[in-house]
């Protein structure tokens, strides 16, 4: 992840996770009124009982 975004979680900052399309999301963190992006993940899928 991004060091800005590192020292915005680390100094209190509040994460909000921004979904987007194709099963993707990214968590951002606001701080003192700015925002700092994260990585772009991936939504992983449930995996299915086996019987």
């Amino acid at each position: 992840m991004g060091q800005a975004f590192n020292m915005c979680v680390k100094n209190g900052g509040k994460v909000r996770t921004k979904t987007m399309k194709g099963g993707k999301y990214m968590h951002v963190c606001f701080m003192n009124g700015k925002s700092y992006a994260g990585e772009v993940k991936k939504k992983m899928k449930k995996m299915m009982k086996k019987k």
